[in-house]
């Protein structure tokens, strides 16, 4: 790496693309009445309206007024980042779905610094999941035609960042152009199997320029593939959003008395994250590329419904008849995974208790499980299953929350006739690189053996099963 900055200023660069009103519309740190000006202009400006900064107000998703004013008084001190020039602030059009970014310059080392902010709308955020079936998405080369776009002469050094898309958006810049000498990924998400296997030579000529800069429980990372060198960072504890609050880009800011600001490394990744991610690259691994806009589309509304914390959008988001068959494949993937790695199913009740999400709902599973028969028979009607259910002594919070929601049964019919097809160990879960080019990477062979496989294995130990037989008969005749 041979950008100057330290990963203190990195990350103190992507949480002042997140400052919007702070005391004001001066307050912005995107905004086009900041060109020219440098980040000491704005964090002076902002700091001298700190009365109007109110601090239990949210300004961004997670970051109160208290926060960014800690965040900001520990930009004063560091001179080198104070004086760090703002070129140019570029908005994408909101049919291209309103991705913002900055080109920075730093006068004392001549380095070009790229930073694209993090999703920005309910649009960006289904284009991160259009990556399980588009390489490369829409958003992804909008973001390279503006980079490209950018004039980096009398720059020395080229360095692009950005925390959450923002951190998949410079990665794949990096990917693509090889002009950039330094990444840093911020929480970004990966890359789809058929994106490493098509931009292998470019992957492998540039993955040494990235580093991915991760807080141990963040969520969006483990998505996809990625690519680069990780390094995990203790987050904050959980506070007013729970779980979701470990995507925050503040999440990995520590503050001393004096109030300066350290990241301090964790020994690794949440192991409910690690499980996880496994869990997904070997689910999507099992869906047919004809099938995967449909579950791309499926993830994306359960992110964007999910990010209020409303169990009935999330279960209508189910139960909707465009997305009920990925919705039965999903869940039965998850429930049937979790005969040979409970842990998993674990990982993602505590995820969804530590959400706020219904216990009724995270008993959902269980129920499924242990009425499979039933459900098949007569889970077609809901008012005599739910007779049954009561008659049966089931637990009340289940019982109730499905008579709350009646059109989940032909969801839970549904992952009853799947769960008896699906193998959730025939693919491996762990993240494709670019030298992984064999088809055999994505069968987990230690676990997995074929529908034609088992009946021919059957048919041979029958075979046995008679020779023995007919070998007794005739000793004993």
């Amino acid at each position: 790496m041979s950008s100057n900055l330290t990963l203190e200023e990195i990350v103190l660069i992507n949480n002042l693309l997140y400052c919007e009103n702070l005391g004001g519309p001066r307050g912005t740190f995107l905004s086009t009445i900041q060109e020219s000006r440098t980040i000491g202009d704005y964090v002076n400006g902002v700091l001298r309206n700190a009365a109007q900064i109110e601090n239990d107000r949210e300004y961004s998703t997670g970051v109160t007024g208290a926060e960014y004013k800690e965040i900001l008084w520990s930009i004063r001190p560091n001179q080198h980042l104070k004086n760090i020039i703002i070129k140019e602030v570029h908005y994408e059009s909101e049919g291209a779905g309103g991705g913002r970014s900055v080109f920075l310059f730093d006068p004392e080392y001549n380095e070009a610094i790229v930073a694209f902010k993090g999703t920005q709308s309910d649009a960006e955020w289904i284009d991160n999941v259009s990556g399980l079936y588009v390489v490369p998405t829409e958003y992804q080369q909008n973001a390279l035609n503006w980079f490209g776009s950018l004039d980096f002469s009398g720059c020395d050094i080229i360095t692009v960042t950005g925390h959450s898309k923002g951190g998949n958006k410079s990665k794949f810049i990096t990917i693509m152009d090889d002009r950039v000498d330094n990444c840093f990924s911020f929480d970004g998400q990966g890359f789809s199997d058929e994106f490493i296997r098509k931009y292998a030579d470019e992957i492998r000529n540039n993955q040494g320029k990235i580093f991915n800069i991760i807080a141990e429980s963040d969520f969006v990372n483990i998505l996809l593939n990625d690519v680069g060198q990780k390094q995990f960072y203790l987050g904050t504890n959980f506070g007013r959003l729970g779980f979701a609050e470990n995507h925050c880009a503040n999440a990995v800011l520590f503050f001393d008395s004096c109030g300066s600001m350290s990241l301090w490394k964790a020994k690794g990744q949440d192991k409910k994250m690690m499980d996880l991610d496994k869990m997904l690259n070997s689910f999507i691994r099992s869906c047919r590329m004809e099938t995967r806009e449909n579950v791309a589309n499926l993830l994306g509304s359960v992110i964007v419904n999910a990010k209020s914390g409303d169990t009935d959008k999330l279960v209508d988001t189910f139960a909707d008849e465009k997305y009920i068959d990925s919705a039965a494949k999903l869940i039965a993937y998850i429930l049937k995974y979790k005969y040979e790695k409970p842990v998993m199913v674990e990982s993602v009740r505590e995820i969804l208790n530590q959400n706020g999400f219904s216990t009724g709902m995270l008993g959902i599973g269980d129920f499924v499980t242990n009425h499979e028969l039933l459900l098949s028979l007569i889970g077609s009607h809901p008012k005599l299953m739910l007779w049954i259910l009561k008659k049966k002594n089931t637990p009340e919070n289940i019982t109730s929350f499905l008579s709350k929601h009646m059109d989940l049964f032909g969801l839970l019919v549904l992952i009853s006739k799947k769960m008896r097809r699906i193998n959730p160990l025939r693919y491996n879960g762990t993240d494709l690189c670019a030298d992984d080019e064999d088809d055999s990477f994505f069968i987990n062979k230690t676990f997995y053996i074929s529908r034609r496989k088992k009946i021919l294995l059957a048919l041979i130990v029958v075979a046995v099963l008679i020779v023995i037989y007919l070998i007794f008969r005739m000793k004993v005749n």
